[in-house]
């Protein structure tokens, strides 16, 4: 079975120096923490959507952007 457990900074060096001490528990820190990724990233993160979006800018620049009414639902 995998436990995982969020342990304040100042408390770490204690529970894992806890935690070794037990025979049957594997501890092993988890330093990474994931960063939550914003709706640019996300955009530029593959060729294609980066291509598109870097494209659709340039459109905006030269005055060739389109306007779009929303859709009523």
């Amino acid at each position: 079975m995998k436990i995982t457990l969020e342990i304040p900074d100042n408390k770490a060096a204690f529970m894992m120096e806890l935690l070794q001490s037990l025979p049957f528990v594997k501890a092993t820190p988890a330093r990474t923490k994931i960063k939550p990724q914003d709706e640019t990233e996300y955009l530029l993160s593959t060729k294609a959507n980066r291509e598109r979006l870097l494209g659709a800018i340039e459109r905006l620049e030269r005055g060739k952007g389109q306007q779009h009414d929303l859709i009523d639902a």
